[in-house]
């Protein structure tokens, strides 16, 4: 028997909800955005009180295994201990059914930007009323922003080290220094002119998030094959890198503006 997504959902849910540790529980990604379709995974956080993300572990390991047989259960290492991210798979669902877990506790605060429309929760449950929403810092935020426009102006200033390769005639060495020199930095730009609220987000979601001719130029940057095609888009690069770092200069410069008349208004 298949198990779907609202099997899941319900017995994650009833299972350690019932737990006084457990504060809240949330969906984010597509259920957020309602983008959600026959591909999408459930991407969960579970919130409790403080020192008891190993007994939620736990309390979630032996949920998934009554549901089913788990033939994925990986954590993801390097992560603080008041924040802990796991996937699981039943191998009783779809192959996309993915279960994506943060476990997170009241170390870490939860608040949702309202301007932020990509990182949106779905409440299941909240006992106390964790989950919150503010309006963004713009000063922080323009700060964060020009931080990464100067950062990524700084790597594509290294872009040499890509076309050095590509006249030495290493594919593979030109390639992997194309991606990091020259085109995600430019996808870093596009984030702050597009999606300045989530310009951290990189390739994520970019086919929904950049406009479709946006699409269609990172496509063919990213889609070289020879030597010869990143040669190519590199030359190609270097003018829209020229043209995006403009119009992002431009997009902080008003921002600033913007925030300052705002101040002298109150």
């Amino acid at each position: 028997m298949t198990i779907n997504r609202e099997t899941i959902l319900n017995a994650i849910v009833s299972d350690l909800g019932i737990e006084n540790y457990i504060l809240a529980i949330w969906l984010e990604g597509s259920d957020g955005t309602k983008t959600l379709d026959e591909y999408s995974d459930i991407d969960l956080v579970c919130y409790t009180k403080e020192g008891c993300i190993d007994s939620a572990i736990t309390r979630l390991d032996a949920c998934m295994r009554r549901l089913g047989k788990v033939d994925i259960a990986y954590e993801e290492t390097g992560r603080p201990t008041n924040n802990r991210y796991k996937v699981y798979h039943l191998q009783e669902s779809s192959d996309s059914l993915l279960v994506d877990v943060t476990i997170q506790s009241e170390s870490v605060p939860v608040l949702f930007i309202n301007e932020d429309k990509t990182v949106v929760p779905v409440i299941l449950i909240d006992k106390t009323g964790i989950v919150k929403y503010q309006n963004v810092d713009h000063t922080t935020h323009h700060s964060q922003l020009q931080s990464q426009l100067i950062r990524a102006q700084g790597i594509y200033s290294q872009r040499n080290r890509a076309v050095k390769y590509t006249k030495r005639g290493l594919f593979l060495e030109s390639l992997i220094y194309y991606h990091k020199y020259v085109v995600n930095p430019l996808v870093d730009v596009l984030r702050i002119i597009y999606t300045p609220f989530q310009a951290d987000s990189f390739l994520v979601h970019a086919s929904r998030d950049f406009p479709v001719e946006v699409v269609l130029i990172l496509e063919k940057l990213y889609g070289v094959k020879t030597l010869e095609d990143i040669v190519d888009r590199i030359e190609l690069t270097d003018k829209l890198f020229r043209n995006a770092v403009a119009e992002a200069h431009v997009m902080l410069l008003q921002s600033k503006e913007g925030e300052s008349l705002a101040d002298t208004n109150l």
